[in-house]
């Protein structure tokens, strides 16, 4: 009995031991996709981004152009048939919003959401921004194994989950939630990454799905510049 309930003591400590070896903790996920983008010191030296992509909206083209800063100011504009019909902007404290349905500017809690998940490269910046970040399992993503990282800031205000491909190491989904307003619906976002391409040394996704709110729509990424110089001005959220 004594040899047994040794030979068991010694199987459970090896399972557990092969177990913590083959489950990856939220930083090595996130280191390695930082690897398979283009290396982690690769990325720390781009300040900023641009990415040009183009969609439709009932047989219209649109034309959408996104801008990062680091570490947490981005700039976002939306044109349809050479209107422009939406602009977002962050200085990274409030997100102005502006187009076809009025001016406005969000702050405090309700912006939160949006400048957390905007900051160009998250995966560099989560730690500083108290940001906790835990490894949820590996589920299906496009039928292939993804380690599920979910996010979640100092307060607990604001969480969203990311997949990463547990092979080549490439973020391939995010799901977040966002208010609508105050006191507004939440709704679950779903954004699918495929396609990446390599861009002057960064691999960026070149297509890019979004479904949510009974909508779905696909992007085009059409061009990736970074380090160009974008001044502060263009942040700004009067």
């Amino acid at each position: 009995m004594k040899k047994l309930t040794v030979s068991l003591s010694l199987f459970l400590l090896i399972s557990f031991s092969a177990l913590a070896q083959t489950t990856p903790s939220a930083q090595d996920v996130m280191d390695k996709y930082l690897a398979a983008i283009g290396g982690k010191d690769m990325v720390k030296g781009i300040t900023d981004l641009r990415v040009d992509m183009s969609s439709d909206f009932n047989g219209n083209p649109i034309m959408i152009t996104r801008k990062s800063k680091a570490p947490n100011k981005f700039a976002m504009v939306v044109n349809a048939n050479g209107m422009e019909v939406m602009k977002m902007t962050s200085d990274g404290s409030k997100v102005a919003m502006g187009g076809m349905q009025g001016n406005r500017t969000i702050e405090g809690a309700d912006a939160q959401p949006m400048i957390l998940q905007s900051m160009l490269f998250p995966e560099l910046r989560a730690a500083e921004a108290g940001i906790k970040s835990t490894v949820a399992g590996t589920e299906k993503v496009n039928g292939k194994d993804a380690h599920k990282v979910v996010h979640t800031s100092s307060d607990g205000s604001v969480s969203w989950t990311d997949f990463y491909d547990a092979e080549s190491g490439l973020k391939v989904q995010t799901i977040s939630k966002q208010r609508m307003g105050r006191g507004g619906n939440e709704v679950e976002q779903t954004t699918t990454y495929s396609d990446y391409k390599d861009f002057k040394g960064l691999k960026y996704p070149t297509t890019i799905m979004q479904s949510g709110g009974g909508q779905q729509r696909q992007m085009t990424v059409d061009k990736v510049k970074f380090n160009e110089g974008t001044k502060d001005s263009e942040f700004a959220a009067n």
